[in-house]
């Protein structure tokens, strides 16, 4: 399968703008890519803050039927993130797959950003699952950001067989202040459950400037043995597009057998006793 970054520069706010900026890229790349991957809030930005509300969108959203069209005519599968309007006039940061024109699944965003510069838990409310794709001979989860960085969610989806983790990010450079390196961090994170898990990484940065907030981009994609086989640049907009074979996860599952011999009930019984605990 042929898998495509998209690591563009959304414009703050402006979802018409954005949308045509996808529906570009997808027809600039039919019969090139499998599938597009945008990064985190790709259609509204992101330091938006009480704005978000105004940009959510449903899955019946003229926005994203225009999105499973272009899907449909170009042959070009897709995942973005968008600003979701739940139940409730709750939103959600979510991520959504559309392959052949249909939505297949929608991911909200677990555990929204709530340190650093981050204030997402201001205007976001919570998912609750993690949620599974078939996306050609792989199966595909989407984990949104920060929830990469709680390894019991790569580590469901790694027990649901994910072969492909699709991770959309929106990273800024200091974002954790100057002692810590964000792009070094996501590297060795996804080479970590690239390797440990047997499967590819698909890291998706923005570029761009919001508020003072420079994203750096340097997005990538990482397979199954924890080789980086595809990076782009450092600040700049960039598509590209390599290939991903799943007889790699194939290989590495059986030199490594990590998630056969993984037993779920010694975990459970720990969780349970950790849960229980009365802290003081």
């Amino acid at each position: 399968m042929k898998i495509g970054i998209a690591q563009v520069a959304p414009h703050f706010g402006n979802i018409q703008a954005n949308l045509a900026l996808m529906l570009e890229i997808m027809h600039e790349n039919t019969g090139k890519a499998d599938l597009l991957v945008f990064p985190e809030l790709s259609l509204t930005g992101y330091d938006l803050k009480d704005r978000l509300f105004d940009v959510a969108l449903t899955t019946d959203s003229k926005e994203i039927l225009r999105i499973c069209e272009a899907s449909a005519a170009t042959g070009v599968n897709v995942v973005f993130g968008f600003v979701e309007k739940g139940k409730g006039e709750l939103i959600y940061n979510s991520a959504m797959m559309i392959q052949n024109g249909k939505i297949t699944s929608i991911q909200r965003k677990i555990y929204p950003t709530n340190y650093g510069v981050f204030e997402e838990a201001k205007y976001f409310a919570k998912g609750k699952k993690v949620n599974l794709d078939q996306a050609g001979s792989f199966i595909s989860s989407m984990l949104i950001c920060n929830d990469v960085w709680h390894p019991s969610l790569p580590h469901i989806a790694a027990h649901h067989h994910t072969s492909l983790l699709i991770a959309l990010i929106n990273s800024p450079e200091g974002g954790l202040g100057s002692d810590y390196s964000s792009s070094a961090g996501w590297e060795r994170v996804g080479q970590f459950y690239a390797s440990v898990y047997g499967c590819y990484v698909a890291l998706v940065n923005r570029v761009g400037n919001e508020n003072g907030i420079m994203f750096y981009g340097n997005s990538k994609v990482i397979n199954p043995y924890g080789e980086v086989i595809l990076h782009c640049p450092y600040g700049d907009p960039a598509v590209q597009i390599c290939e991903i074979d799943y007889n790699a996860v194939k290989e590495v599952r059986k030199l490594l057998p990590i998630m056969r011999d993984e037993d779920v009930h010694i975990t459970l019984k720990h969780f349970t006793e950790i849960a229980d605990q009365d802290f003081v």
